[in-house]
């Protein structure tokens, strides 16, 4: 048996700041762990707030240890680039994966400066998530016609998110870890 733990960390939520606070905190409270080997975070979201999913892709392509993220279920919207973080990933057979437009959302009233505002950061949103899924793999620009609204909205399935380059295999978890490592399960 290797050496060290495989931490699966479970994360299934919308995002938002509190949300990505918390996992970047679970995900350091892993990483100072005496017995840290690994980290496998299995990933399902619909996607959430496009700042923090930003911030959350460069927190975790950041770290100082390669983070393999496996999806779970749903991994839609800005969630996507968010999963394209990790350094290796891979898909239970039955996730799948959502390319659709993305939006703002408003909660009171607003001026036409603030709603200019909004606009200027959403499409600055859809060009930076764009410029992720097209340096992390081969999704074809018609699929990503879909995050301004251009095209329609697209399910991928596993075995078409191995063929884009999504993931590179599309499995279920062992019962160890790998290299043979004990596995530990943390939720987020």
């Amino acid at each position: 048996m290797a050496n060290g733990t495989e931490y699966r960390l479970v994360f299934g939520s919308n995002i938002n700041l509190d949300v990505a606070n918390n996992l970047r905190a679970r995900i350091c409270q892993i990483l100072e762990r005496p017995d840290f080997g690994s980290l496998v975070i299995m990933f399902s979201s619909e996607g959430g707030s496009t700042d923090e999913s930003l911030a959350l892709f460069n927190f975790v392509s950041q770290l100082p240890v390669p983070v393999r993220m496996h999806a779970i279920g749903h991994v839609g919207s800005v969630a996507v680039p968010v999963f394209l973080a990790g350094h290796r990933r891979t898909s239970s057979p039955l996730a799948r994966f959502f390319f659709h437009e993305y939006d703002w959302g408003f909660l009171q009233r607003q001026t036409l400066n603030r709603i200019n505002e909004a606009v200027s950061r959403l499409r600055s949103d859809v060009e930076m998530s764009r410029k992720i899924i097209q340096s992390h793999t081969q999704v074809p620009d018609e699929i990503l016609r879909s995050l301004d609204g251009q095209a329609p909205s697209v399910l991928i399935s596993p075995e078409q998110a191995k063929a884009f380059g999504l993931v590179e295999d599309v499995l279920n978890l062992g019962e160890s870890g790998d290299n043979g490592m004990k596995v530990a399960v943390w939720s987020a």
